[in-house]
């Protein structure tokens, strides 16, 4: 049985979590993507995020965690602002209003450039190298390593080779 906890993977945009997740769902565990909510909600066409709407999105996010985690589930979040300690400070809480682990899986930030062309050439999504660029260079400014002090029961590191091997960390 998979435990009950919530994992938070912190990295830069194409540094491999959603292939971690991937292996992941593959085991049984629960995993939220804050680009495919966005596609659910708009007929998976990523090209109409829209800003005015991060209050729905986030609603969607946090009772498909919520319900998971009440259901006794494992939980992978995948999202681009976990790089910070404000975008990770939602997760800490949902956890702990659940009363279950909270970890962080940590993957190498190898810089803006190379996370931005890794994710121009393999999913653009209907953006340029520019728009990615900046986007990387946005979650590499805002970028910290994830602590026990911010309230994570453990922390991991995860590398690409580990990730395309298929590891999980359960």
């Amino acid at each position: 049985m998979i435990p009950t906890k919530l994992q938070v993977l912190v990295g830069m945009i194409a540094s491999g979590k959603s292939t971690y997740a991937k292996h992941a769902a593959r085991r049984g565990v629960i995993c939220l993507n804050d680009d495919a909510v966005v596609n659910l909600l708009h007929a998976d066409d990523y090209t109409l995020y829209d800003k005015g709407l991060k209050l729905l999105y986030k609603t969607v996010e946090n009772h498909i965690i919520g319900t998971a985690l009440a259901m006794r589930r494992m939980v992978i979040v995948d999202r681009g602002l976990n790089v910070s300690v404000w975008g990770r400070r939602r997760w800490l809480a949902l956890a702990k209003s659940f009363d279950v682990p909270c970890e962080a899986l940590v993957f190498k930030n190898e810089g803006p450039h190379v996370h931005a062309r890794r994710r121009a050439d393999s999913d653009s999504r209907g953006h340029d190298l520019a728009y990615w660029l900046d986007v990387a260079q946005a979650h590499h400014d805002s970028y910290s390593t994830p602590t026990k002090a911010e309230g994570f029961d453990n922390i991991h590191s995860i590398t690409w080779e580990e990730i395309k091997e298929g590891k999980v960390i359960l």
